[in-house]
């Protein structure tokens, strides 16, 4: 599920960036920078930024902190002579939009385009050494100017070429750009392979890491052999299986989304609860099956299933639960799987297109309290479906006032304003807004945002 808040949090793990403040950037649209970048023949690249959460710090820290290697002359004048300049902020709607169109899920992450907007090279976080950008421009340079990068395959998939050779070659190319793999190609390649080829170990996992839709063509042949595919669950690392389960689990749930087919969904949150089954954790098993079908009915608008099996998830989860219980379970799962699972945070990405290592960029920051930061999360969630059902928002009213007592934390005070409002008790959510405003000027955070929903509050306009 996509929610509010959540995001912050990534982006202080992942790096953000203020070098896009330095360079020159196109104003229209991406999709008129594409067009002109056609005529002129002439690369984009496109910039996945997140403003830095300290925003009333002084300008000296924050260079301090977020400052990189892109602000450097020979960077900068090597990127607003060669390329189109294109910067979406995650914090914008066009940002979130065009993030979900390139599976973009780290900040700052930099696309290197081909001038008809194929993406040629991915680069992802912040350093201060240029030379890491340089290489990386050197880099698209090289696919660029290859008869083989993914702009030509693309075009060669078009006119028909359906061999077992080029086939293979795309979809390796396509996954070392993060490109999502769509069921119908990796259907065709597995058309075209010999039957033998379903008995060869590395085969059946570079079609597991391909991410194939349960009940697929590529998803059934790639498990014929249930003695190989057990081998495999038992000698690859952990952070492997972990990365191509996830990207089976996340692909078959876009096709259902996309198809609106209730029976793919139950079949692709079936194979999260399974992924649990060897280490006998039932529970988590259960529930992972309930967080995907919740993304479904979510992505739906389906308030009719999605609403009673919200509030159901968290009052089981969270609330029936004694928060440290919780805690105790993030805190092994963490240990399990490593910071990020030890792989790369971009579906279907085979490699890493660059040096750069995620790293903590401050690390006096306050982590949030994750059992807070998931209960807030289903407290907004329930706003922002859009009911007005007191029994729903009664319950989310609650999990909000549990966050706030946990991990008092502004937007917290904002999610609970908000609910306060949609129960019509306007004079608590104005109390409760000024409360967020105050958390903020504590937390060091920019209140405009908390400012302008108290004045709609106010004139009772949110």
């Amino acid at each position: 599920m996509l929610f509010r808040h959540l995001a912050v949090y990534l982006m202080l793990l992942a790096g953000s960036s203020v070098s896009a403040q330095q360079l020159k950037f196109e104003k229209d649209s991406l999709g008129a920078v594409l067009q002109r970048a056609q005529k002129l023949q002439k690369p984009v690249c496109l910039f996945f930024v997140s403003v830095p959460p300290t925003s009333e710090q002084s300008k000296e820290k924050l260079e301090r902190i977020y400052g990189t290697g892109l602000d450097d002359a020979p960077v900068a004048e090597v990127l607003e002579r060669d390329f189109l300049l294109v910067k979406a902020p995650i914090s914008t709607p066009e940002g979130q939009r065009l993030a979900r169109r390139y599976s973009v899920s780290t900040f700052p992450t930099y696309l290197y385009l081909h001038p008809n907007g194929t993406v040629l090279h991915r680069s992802f976080a912040n350093t201060r050494d240029p030379e890491r950008y340089l290489r990386d421009i050197a880099t698209f340079r090289q696919k660029l100017a290859s008869p083989d990068n993914l702009s030509a395959l693309e075009k060669r998939y078009r006119q028909g070429e359906r061999n077992v050779q080029f086939l293979r070659l795309y979809l390796t190319t396509k996954r070392s750009v993060g490109g999502l793999i769509s069921p119908e190609l990796l259907d065709t390649y597995v058309q075209e392979l010999p039957a033998k080829a379903f008995n060869d170990y590395s085969e059946v996992v570079f079609i597991h890491e391909c991410g194939p839709v349960v009940e697929s063509r590529a998803y059934k042949l790639a498990r014929l052999n249930q003695k190989l595919v057990d081998s495999m669950y038992a000698t690859l690392p952990l952070a492997r299986r972990t990365a191509f389960n996830n990207l089976i689990i996340s692909n078959t749930m876009r096709a259902a989304i996309t198809r609106r087919d209730q029976t793919l969904a139950m079949q692709g949150a079936g194979f999260a609860r399974g992924s649990w089954a060897s280490s006998r954790d039932y529970n988590r098993g259960a529930r992972a099956y309930e967080q995907n079908m919740l993304h479904y009915y979510q992505s739906l608008r389906d308030t009719a299933h999605y609403l009673p099996m919200l509030t159901r998830f968290y009052e089981r989860y969270y609330m029936a639960v004694v928060p440290d219980t919780i805690r105790r379970q993030q805190a092994a799962q963490q240990v399990i799987r490593g910071p990020f699972q030890n792989t790369q945070p971009y579906p279907n990405l085979a490699q890493p297109d660059s040096a750069a290592k995620m790293v903590w960029v401050n690390p006096k920051a306050r982590v949030p309290d994750t059992y807070a930061l998931d209960l807030n999360n289903g407290a907004w969630a329930v706003y922002i479906s859009g009911t007005r059902r007191s029994e729903y928002l009664t319950q989310a009213m609650r999990w909000s006032l549990r966050t706030i007592g946990l991990d008092p934390r502004a937007p917290y005070y904002d999610t609970l304003a908000h609910l306060l409002y949609a129960l019509r008790l306007t004079t608590e959510a104005e109390v409760t807004q000024q409360k967020a405003i105050a958390q903020a000027k504590r937390e060091g955070q920019s209140t405009d945002q908390y400012q302008e929903v108290l004045r709609k509050i106010k004139s009772r306009t949110l």
